[in-house]
C-alpha cells in the first residue's frame, strides 16, 4: 500500500511524490509514477527500473521496488546540489570530495553498461558529506535497444555534452562532460559559459572558459579537459578522471 503524502513535481503524465509505504506508520519513500497513459514514457519508466535495479553503489540512490506504472525509491531528506548552489559556490575541497564520490558512482554505472545521460545539479542529492546520483530516467543501457530516436537530444542544455546536443546517443564520456559542467558550477557559482552555453555546445562559438577563482584555481586544467568538445580529448573513463583530480586523496569536506 502506498499513501501519498506530498507531490514533489509533476511534468505532464509523470508525477514524483513522497508517500508512505505500508500505511500511516510505514517508511517514507519517493514514488515516480505515470498518472496518464503514455506508451513512450511507460517504456522509459520500465527501462529506468531495469537499469537502476542493476546498480548497487553507495553513491547511487537505489531502487526499492517496481510497481505497475511506478518506481519506488527511498526518501532521502536532503537538498539537491542545485538547491545548495543557490547559496553560492562551494569551497574547492568540497568540490573535489563530491567529484571523487560521483566519479566512483559513474564508474560503477558504466561498468554495468549504463550511461546516465542527464548528470546535473538537480540530479545530485547532498546529505552532509555525501553526494548521491539520482534520476536515471534518460539512462542508456548499452546492452539494450534505445527507446528514443537517434535524432532526439537528451540532457539539460547547460550540462549536456556537445554530441548529445547533436542528438547522438553518447557513451560514458558524455557523462564525464556533464559531471564536469556540474562540478564547475559548484566551484564557480555558474555553469560553464553562462548564457553562451547553447552556442558553445552547438559549435557556434569558441569561447574561453572563465577560470575558477580562489582555491579552485588548480582545478582549471581538469575542468578544461573534462569539458573538451571532442570526446576523444576527455578522459577515457571515470576512474582515470578521478585519479587526475587535483588534491585527490586529500579531499576534505569543507
Amino acid at each position: 500500500m502506498l499513501r501519498t503524502v506530498r507531490v514533489l513535481a509533476e511534468n505532464g503524465p509523470v508525477r514524483v511524490e513522497i508517500a508512505r509505504l505500508g500505511g500511516a506508520s510505514g517508511r517514507l519513500v519517493v514514488v515516480k509514477r505515470l498518472v496518464a497513459f503514455h506508451p513512450t514514457l511507460e517504456r522509459r519508466l520500465a527501462r529506468e527500473g531495469e537499469v537502476v535495479a542493476k546498480l548497487q553503489h553507495p553513491g547511487i540512490l537505489p531502487l526499492l521496488e517496481t510497481r505497475a506504472g511506478a518506481l519506488v525509491y527511498p526518501f532521502v531528506p536532503a537538498p539537491t546540489l542545485a538547491a545548495v548552489l543557490r547559496g553560492g559556490p562551494l569551497p574547492a575541497p568540497r568540490v573535489v570530495h563530491f567529484a571523487a564520490a560521483l566519479l566512483a558512482a559513474l564508474a560503477d554505472a558504466h561498468a554495468h553498461g549504463v550511461v546516465h545521460h542527464d548528470v546535473k545539479p538537480d540530479n545530485v542529492l547532498v546529505r552532509g558529506d555525501r553526494a548521491l546520483l539520482t534520476d536515471f530516467g534518460f539512462a542508456k543501457d548499452l546492452g539494450s535497444a534505445a527507446i528514443t530516436g537517434a535524432d532526439t537530444a537528451l540532457g539539460t542544455p547547460h550540462y549536456m555534452a556537445p554530441e548529445q546536443f547533436d542528438g547522438a546517443r553518447g557513451d560514458p564520456r558524455s557523462d564525464l562532460y556533464a559531471l564536469t559542467a556540474t562540478l564547475y558550477h559548484a566551484a564557480v557559482g555558474t555553469p560553464p559559459w553562462g548564457a553562451d552555453a547553447l552556442r558553445v555546445a552547438a559549435g557556434g562559438a569558441d569561447l574561453p572558459l572563465d577560470p575558477p577563482p580562489g582555491d579552485a584555481a588548480p582545478l582549471a586544467p581538469w575542468f578544461a579537459r573534462g569539458l573538451a568538445r571532442d570526446p576523444a580529448d576527455r578522459w577515457p573513463d571515470a576512474d582515470a578522471m578521478r585519479a587526475a583530480l587535483p588534491g585527490y586523496g586529500r579531499e576534505v569536506a569543507a
